[in-house]
Parts: C-alpha cells; structure tokens; sequence
C-alpha cells in the first residue's frame, strides 16, 4: 500500500514538476520569515504598504479564494464539458475546506483586527468586513492553492501550473494585505491547499478502484453536492465581530 501510494505521488509530482518546485520555493522563503521575524512585525510589513490602487487589485484577487468564485470556476468547466476539472476543483474545494473548517475550530486563533484593535495604523479597505476570530489557517488561501494545485496537476501544463501559483500567492498575499490574515496562517493555508489536493488525487483514484494511472483522473461523480456545497460556499466569508467564524 505505501509503495502504490508513493508512485502516485510521484506521477502526480511528474505531472507538474514546475507548479511543485515553485511551491517548494515560496513555501521555504515564508517558513524563512517567520523564523526571522515576529508574527507582529510580517504582518506590519505587509499591511503598512498600501495605496488606493492596490487597495482595489488586492480585493479583487482575494476573491479568487472565495467559495463563490470557486464553485463557478467549476460550473464553468461543466458547461465545457471538462468534467475532470469540474470535478477536481469541486473536490478538492470541499476536502480542503472541511480540514480548514476542523482547524479553525480547534486553534480559534485571534485575526489581525483583534490584535491591533485600536492601532492608527492598522490597514483595512471600507467596502470589505473585517473580522476577528478563527484566524489559523486561512480559508481563502487554502481554497485558492487548492484549485491552482487541481489545474495544474491536471492540466499538466507548465504555464498554466504557474500561472495559477502565482494568482494563489497573490491570494495569499491579499489576505495579509487586507487585515484579515497573518502570514503564518497564509503559509500553512497554502499547504494545507496543495497537501489536501496531491491526498484527493492519491486516494481518490483508489477508492472508486481506477487502476489506469494517475495521469487520467477519472473520479466519481460527486453526488452530495448540494449537501454541502452552501455550507462551503459560506466558510470563507468574513462576518462582523461577534459572528467571525470562517475566512
């Protein structure tokens, strides 16, 4: 069993050398800042260096890890007719997003807002909420790696697999940006996404007992969607003080 699964994570790995060795990358060069400096002082960084333009750019991009724009991305792909990619992202969406769920409930971690409650300096845009609760990790992050990681496995295309790292890392990078994530809950975020991702298409394959490799992707239709897929939709929306919950 370890040998069967450690093949598919290789083909999976062959799939897209390039989307997992830039992830390696981003992955260590954050795990290296937060070794360097405190939690406080990564995120006054980030958040200290804004500007009415990016202030727009950035709320836009972290919509990419929204549930909503998730689920379409995936609605899309079924009016073309690319179920695999329909049903990758949905997949990996929900799996991604009930480990996230479980996480933050344990950690109930404070955001941002709490911690600098007060502090003139503190950065959030008017037209998004802030909240305050439920930190660790973050959602939108996770959601976002999570489908940058589907596409470019199946895809199997270098340009895509980067670009898709680099729409997930600007994400990432919004979530701080915009107050509402530190950037340890950012780098685990972006590899609880990959992790949960490269565990679907190993497990998956074996579950609806595929033996054709890896590289095909062909799952099962996913028949509880419309079980879960408003509750998923709902867990990356930031709420107000006193019902912050997800994000």
């Amino acid at each position: 069993m370890i040998k069967v699964i450690q093949n598919q994570f290789k083909r999976i790995y062959n799939t897209n050398r390039a989307f997992f060795i830039t992830f390696g990358i981003w992955f260590i060069l954050i795990a290296s800042i937060l070794l360097l400096f405190t939690k406080r002082e990564s995120f006054q960084f980030i958040n200290s260096h804004h500007s009415l333009s990016a202030d727009i750019l950035m709320t836009l991009n972290t919509y990419v890890g929204d549930g909503i724009c998730i689920i379409a991305l995936a609605v899309v792909f079924c009016f073309l007719k690319k179920w695999n990619f329909a049903k990758g992202i949905f997949g990996t969406y929900v799996f991604s997003g009930l480990v996230c769920c479980v996480l933050k409930s344990i950690f109930h971690a404070e955001r941002p807002a709490a911690m600098f409650k007060g502090d003139q300096t503190f950065h959030v845009v008017s037209w998004l909420p802030v909240a305050y609760a439920n930190s660790f990790p973050s959602g939108h992050t996770t959601s976002a790696f999570a489908m940058a990681a589907t596409v470019a496995i199946i895809s199997k295309d270098k340009r895509i697999g980067l670009f898709c790292f680099v729409l997930a890392a600007l994400t990432g990078y919004s979530r701080i940006y915009l107050g509402q994530h530190f950037l340890e809950d950012v780098a685990f975020g972006s590899l609880l996404g990959v992790g949960t991702t490269c565990i679907y298409f190993i497990l998956m394959p074996m579950i609806s007992f595929n033996k054709r490799p890896v590289s095909n992707f062909k799952f099962p239709q996913i028949k509880w969607m419309g079980a879960v897929l408003p509750v998923m939709i709902d867990r990356n929306r930031p709420k107000h003080e006193d019902h912050s919950k997800h994000g």
